[in-house]
């Protein structure tokens, strides 16, 4: 990008008139002229005009791989800011409006963004939106030199999860069968997608309370601890225990923390299950449909 066209992209994106920036230091006919190309400024304006766009002079002076240098150094502060407060949406709208082009690291921030929405999404019911943003996270880890075993673990046992709930919810540009290594709690460091390899295999129980033991259940948040409840309550559906298995997915449902969507959803699956195996077929018609609409929602494209 040109020198005139750079200070021209910055003046119109700090809502600046060409009047404000000249501020009296150059006419307003040459700085016209400067961001149309049909003049090059002197030295010292170009000193003057970073001073008042707020950026180096260097960034208005470099080309090709400088200016990129220039330009992320003067970006990555917010978009840093924004991926350590896990505003992901933020922080992933900033990296796209902010760089036509990313480098390494750029990729790997923006595939990090793209799993920690697809989380959300997950948690949240909106799971067709959940795949769009699993996919986006496939292509852009491919073009990383960063390791990046942990997201491509994520995506992959969260893909598990939903085509659980639908063989519909699956990848559209990847592989997503399920390796066992990958089938382990303690593969990762995120409590969701923990909880998630013990939903798809209950025999991983065990492994999973003794990884988050040696962490301590009272350092998850109220509703991280609604999933390690439930897990509980899976666990004693395996063991024959339904009307204990009751009790707890009672108190999943009931909290005072609202549990997600999605925990609601297999809460109200398992409770159906429950009541029926405790001879309890109205509380089974009921859960099912409750099971039912939510699932509804959970497939809709909102």
């Amino acid at each position: 990008m040109d020198i005139g066209k750079k200070i021209k992209k910055l003046r119109t994106e700090k809502l600046m008139t060409q009047s404000e920036l000249t501020g009296g230091e150059i006419t307003r006919n040459m700085l016209s002229r400067i961001e149309n190309g049909a003049a090059l400024p002197s030295l010292g304006t170009v000193v003057y005009l970073a001073s008042k766009l707020g950026v180096p002079a260097g960034y208005l002076l470099s080309e090709g791989e400088e200016e990129f240098i220039y330009h992320k150094t003067s970006a990555m502060k917010n978009i840093r800011r924004a991926y350590i407060d896990k505003h992901f949406e933020l922080c992933r709208d900033m990296c796209v409006t902010e760089f036509e082009e990313f480098d390494d690291e750029l990729e790997l921030i923006y595939t990090d963004c793209c799993v920690g929405l697809s989380k959300e999404c997950i948690l949240n019911g909106q799971m067709r939106r959940a795949c769009a943003y699993l996919d986006e996270a496939v292509l852009h880890l491919n073009n990383t030199m960063y390791d990046t075993t942990t997201q491509k673990n994520s995506i992959t046992i969260m893909f598990g999860l939903l085509k659980e709930i639908s063989p519909a919810l699956d990848s559209d540009v990847t592989d997503t069968a399920i390796s066992e290594e990958v089938f382990h709690p303690v593969v990762f460091g995120d409590i969701f997608c923990k909880y998630l390899t013990v939903i798809l295999d209950i025999d991983k129980y065990a492994l999973f309370i003794e990884d988050i033991g040696n962490s301590g259940l009272d350092n998850l948040s109220s509703k991280d601890q609604l999933l390690v409840l439930h897990l509980q309550a899976r666990a004693q559906m395996k063991n024959n225990e339904y009307s204990e298995a009751v009790n707890t997915l009672k108190s999943v449902i009931d909290s005072d923390a609202i549990p997600p969507r999605l925990l609601l959803y297999l809460a109200c699956a398992d409770m159906e299950i429950c009541c029926r195996e405790t001879n309890d077929y109205k509380g089974a018609y009921e859960f099912s449909h409750n099971k039912l609409e939510i699932l509804e929602h959970m497939l809709s494209d909102e």
